[in-house]
């Protein structure tokens, strides 16, 4: 299923700096009677190019040949949303794997949209390369519709909502209307992820797919690469252990402490095998890889109006850590205490109406894999953050207190945990 850069015509073909043509668009979209197709960067602001062609996300206001019927015109204008891995972008692109994004709008997610058509963008145009790290992925713009990002709705403790006024951005959105509870966001995008889950459930074709993360080491192949990755934390910590760092970076709790210090030392190839891979018959599926509210936009009509979005982490794994992934990233401690468990109930109850079996995949194995595969998570973004610089040591304190949380509630112990799950 990868794709090869061998040609230039996936990439946007300007006028100026401002205007792309429209002949480019019409061949990418098969959009007609386009006449005029304006650029603006629309990246989040630390991420914006002085010039537009180099943006990561472009936002297209399209013009269209005026043809009219009766007084009316047959089509109106119309706004798109390009991302893209500029060629100054693309040495990292293909570091990080970056292109898998594209590669997924193109080949798999299809066959979610044939069965569940609302929970994944409309995709006009997408060509991923995750050789030289191109990307090229044309999309409908949410933006002009009654979309919201859903991490807005979890209050202001994730970093992400630090900086926002999220009263009036909620005022905006809702008007005099009360928001959705952060149950209700959560709740219905599990049940959109279960879909998704139940799609691709241990699915074999996709272990042909090396764009996916994981799908070598699922089939007990390319040792290094995983080494390599969590030889990257281990470096993290070794060396903040080593120079006495560790004590000062955040203010740790034993608990945590210990149960970062155990993970660390567990990390095993050997052990990764038992947990998922195909020869030990383990339970995985496609999932997100980066499954947190900000990757989810909902309507403002109902919140079982949603688009999963951002799939450059999509990969084989385990379904429930996605979901414990999702609760520690933003979550309050005590919004998931009155929840979880039927935020769970109700995304394994769906994995069974769409098709998994109930006697290979029973409820106390998606429970406890909720658990740990999300602290075990956790605990490598937790490394990571620690060894970060800046407002991020911040972040890592914010993270480090809701893994906190988490292991009081549901009494996890050091010797419950492995390793980090890169």
């Amino acid at each position: 299923m990868d794709e090869t850069d061998d040609d230039t015509s996936y990439l946007p073909k300007w006028i100026n700096d401002s205007e792309m043509d429209p002949r480019w668009i019409e061949q990418m979209t098969g959009l007609r009677g386009v006449s005029k197709c304006f650029v603006q960067d629309s990246s989040n602001a630390g991420r914006r190019r002085e010039d537009v062609r180099n943006g990561g996300t472009l936002k297209l206001e399209i013009s269209f040949l005026e043809e009219r019927q009766g007084s009316a015109p047959i089509r109106n204008n119309m706004s798109l949303v390009i991302k893209q891995v500029p060629p100054e972008g693309r040495p990292q692109s293909q570091m990080l794997g970056l292109a898998r994004e594209a590669l997924f709008y193109k080949h798999l997610a299809p066959k979610v949209t044939q069965e569940f058509p609302a929970i994944i963008p409309k995709i006009y145009h997408s060509f991923g390369d995750m050789a030289s790290g191109s990307k090229v992925v044309i999309m409908e713009d949410l933006s002009t519709s009654s979309y919201i990002d859903s991490g807005i709705l979890f209050g202001p403790g994730n970093p992400n909502n630090w900086m926002r006024n999220l009263p009036a951005i909620i005022t905006q959105a809702y008007g005099n209307r009360s928001p959705p509870s952060s149950y209700q966001v959560a709740n219905d995008t599990f049940l959109a992820m279960a879909k998704v889950h139940a799609t691709f459930w241990k699915d074999s074709s996709l272990l042909e797919s090396s764009f996916l993360r994981c799908a070598d080491w699922i089939q007990g192949q390319n040792r290094a690469s995983w080494e390599g990755s969590q030889g990257f934390i281990q470096g993290i910590w070794k060396k903040l252990n080593e120079s006495g760092d560790i004590d000062t970076v955040i203010q740790w709790n034993p608990l945590v402490r210990e149960c970062t210090t155990k993970a660390m030392d567990g990390i095993s190839w050997e052990a990764q095998l038992k947990r998922l891979c195909i020869s030990a018959d383990t339970n995985w599926a496609l999932v997100h890889g980066d499954f947190w509210p900000g990757n989810v936009l909902v309507s403002t009509e109902s919140t079982s109006n949603l688009k999963l979005l951002d799939w450059e982490m999509v990969g084989l794994g385990s379904g429930p850590q996605d979901l414990g992934q999702y609760v520690l990233s933003n979550m309050d401690p005590q919004e998931r205490r009155d929840c979880e468990h039927k935020l769970v109930q109700n995304y394994h109850a769906e994995l069974i109406r769409c098709g998994v079996s109930k006697d290979e995949f029973g409820w106390d194995e998606c429970w406890e894999e909720y658990k740990i595969g999300g602290i075990e998570r956790w605990l490598w973004f937790l490394v990571y953050f620690i060894g970060q610089e800046g407002p991020l040591l911040k972040w890592a304190q914010f993270f480090h207190d809701q893994i906190l949380a988490f292991l009081h509630d549901h009494q996890i112990q050091p010797k419950d945990l492995i390793q980090p799950r890169p």
